[in-house]
């Protein structure tokens, strides 16, 4: 669950930036690039949680790991 409520406030984060980057009157190449990196960031974030979270289920379920 902590994971979903991080996901969806990096959304919500991602979502207030690009109404104030439309509303401040930015030229499409610059939003675009500046949307480009900020989704990049959204989605790094959101592999390392799941990452953290897989590699800590991991740890407490030692019996299910293979090997």
């Amino acid at each position: 669950m902590k994971i979903i409520q991080h996901v969806y406030n990096s959304f919500l984060q991602v979502a207030t930036l690009i109404f104030e980057k439309l509303e401040k009157g930015i030229d499409y190449p610059r939003f675009q690039l500046e949307l480009q990196d900020v989704l990049n960031e959204l989605g790094r974030n959101i592999c390392k949680e799941v990452l953290e979270a897989a590699d800590d289920y991991v740890r407490q379920h030692r019996n299910e790991r293979a090997g």
